[in-house]
């Protein structure tokens, strides 16, 4: 049976944790509704805004389920299950499909960066153990794994792959990808700041990290940029989104990078979700200037009083 293509706007979606560093379940429905109620097309759990590299395979495999179970079909669930040992990720992205995941998004492995041949290899692994869709998620800035588009076209030719989320957000090499493929071949926009140019040339899709805060905002820009509404698009963009697009790039008072996932979680909380902690070392609570930016921001979008 032919896999449908991925496509549309998927939220990363953040995990919360309780204050001790447990897993919060209630706190993943929660999460689950409010996007569900904001019309993304689906939730990735488990990636890089989920604290992937801050849990064990065993939950990851929870978080999966958990968010499988709370989407109950109202939207497309695609499991992050990356890990360094290509084992790992097959025994999870088979977990993943027995719960009735609608896909999986595979990081490629990190730190020790595999070779091409390393890397074939893994995917073909992957791909042998399960028959769902599979997302490669290129984002070598995290990995140290920078992969070629010939390379990455070779694994969607060769069937091992079927999407891709393009992290290093560059429109010439989503072209290119296109080029070496066909239209089956799902290509995600994989940051937060260009979405409506990157959907204007060759892209399906986008994975939206700050959509997690901000959901019916940026799903408003995708479908009016999917639908070729450009100049529509574009002023949306720089109506709703622009605003807050400070919140995630500038850095704090104190000089440090902006703590962009304490950022969506207490956003979320302020909003009513209960989007819990982060798991050490990330320290959950905001500096003082950046919270009173974040409720200056929420307050202008009219989600505080």
């Amino acid at each position: 049976m032919a896999k449908t293509k991925l496509e549309g706007i998927y939220i990363p979606m953040v995990t919360p944790f309780n204050a001790d560093e447990s897993i919060n379940f209630g706190g993943i429905k929660e999460v689950v509704d409010f996007l569900v109620a904001n019309g993304v097309t689906g939730v990735i759990p488990s990636g890089s805004t989920g604290e992937m590299v801050a849990m064990t395979p065993e939950e990851q495999i929870s978080v999966n389920a958990a968010t499988i179970k709370a989407a109950a079909g109202r939207i497309k669930v695609v499991c992050s299950t990356g890990a360094y040992r290509t084992q790992d990720v097959v025994r999870m992205s088979a977990a993943a499909e027995a719960d009735g995941a609608d896909g999986v998004m595979v990081v490629t492995p990190w730190y020790m960066a595999p070779n091409e041949n390393e890397l074939y290899h893994h995917y073909e692994t992957i791909r042998k153990a399960i028959s769902i869709p599979i997302m490669v998620y290129h984002n070598p800035y995290y990995s140290t794994c920078l992969m070629s588009d010939e390379f990455m076209a070779r694994l969607y030719n060769d069937g091992l792959i079927d999407a891709v989320k393009e992290r290093q957000a560059d429109v010439y090499r989503q072209q290119d990808l296109r080029y070496l493929t066909d239209d089956g071949f799902g290509i995600f926009y994989g940051y937060d700041v260009c979405p409506v140019e990157s959907l204007s040339c060759w892209a399906d899709g986008w994975v939206c990290g700050t959509g997690n805060l901000f959901p019916k905002e940026n799903t408003h820009v995708f479908h009016l940029a999917k639908e070729r509404k450009m100049e529509e698009a574009m002023k949306a963009h720089f109506d709703e989104v622009r605003p807050y697009l400070p919140l995630f790039t500038k850095p704090t008072a104190a000089g440090l990078p902006t703590p962009w996932l304490q950022i969506i979680k207490e956003g979320l909380k302020l909003r009513g979700v209960d989007a819990g902690f982060c798991r050490k070392p990330v320290i959950s609570e905001l500096p003082s200037d950046v919270m009173d930016n974040l409720r200056r921001v929420l307050k202008g979008y009219g989600y505080l009083a």
